[in-house]
């Protein structure tokens, strides 16, 4: 299976408002992981629409710590995903929010069509530590990866080192990154972290066996997935 185990929809303020369920559908990936920035509201209409379609999709997060690190979070079932989304919006900024100015922040319905907005800044980080937001995710059974560790928000990035976490999962955006996550003993995916519609697909895992969201995340956590440089 294909597998781009970090996208984003219309509900995160930096990606293009064409980021709908309808796109995903006659794309050549079997499996998605949506992955909008501290929400994962957007999710049960996605995983209803493409359902349909044959593919699967993993809920997920993308956290913004206080450290300004990004990371993944990924469940084994949407309810688990919506009750820490509830959670990280206690930990958002109070402030007022100006669409114009930071990206709209859409809900949809199963037409693609827009039925909301939210109005919770999405874009900022949260004042969860990093150990919080790790220790969150599990705390929902959930998977915690560090995202793009090389690019900007990344662990790698921000705090030049991988700390002392319980985390053994991260997203590469490179072989140099590749090489050096095996080295530290992580399990390597490759993703997109697409925006836009054109960046669909552009880095993907490959993962083998059933189609289902519980033999993916087993497979991760067991280390049973190959990234785009392993072909």
């Amino acid at each position: 299976m294909k597998c781009d185990l970090h996208v984003h929809s219309c509900l995160s303020p930096c990606a293009d408002i064409s980021m709908v369920p309808g796109v995903f559908k006659n794309s050549f990936l079997d499996v998605i992981a949506l992955c909008d920035h501290n929400s994962g509201k957007n999710v049960r209409i996605f995983s209803n629409v493409l359902k349909e379609f044959g593919k699967v999709v993993i809920p997920g997060i993308e956290i913004q710590t206080i450290e300004d690190v990004h990371i993944l979070g990924y469940f084994y079932d949407i309810d688990s995903l919506e009750n820490l989304t509830d959670i990280v919006y206690t930990h958002l900024p109070k402030i007022k929010y100006d669409p114009e100015k930071f990206g709209y922040q859409l809900y949809i319905n199963e037409k693609d069509e827009f039925v909301g907005m939210e109005f919770i800044p999405l874009s900022f980080p949260t004042d969860l530590s990093l150990s919080q937001a790790v220790n969150l995710i599990n705390k929902y059974n959930g998977i915690p990866v560090y995202a793009h560790i090389s690019r900007k928000f990344g662990v790698l990035y921000q705090l030049g080192i991988f700390p002392n976490e319980d985390v053994k999962v991260v997203e590469v955006n490179s072989k140099d990154d590749l090489f050096l996550a095996r080295k530290h003993g992580f399990v390597a995916l490759s993703s997109s972290d697409a925006h836009f519609i054109n960046q669909i697909g552009e880095r993907y895992s490959i993962i083998e066996g059933e189609k289902s969201v519980k033999n993916i995340l087993d497979s991760i956590i067991e280390g049973k997935v190959k990234t785009i440089w392993d072909l």
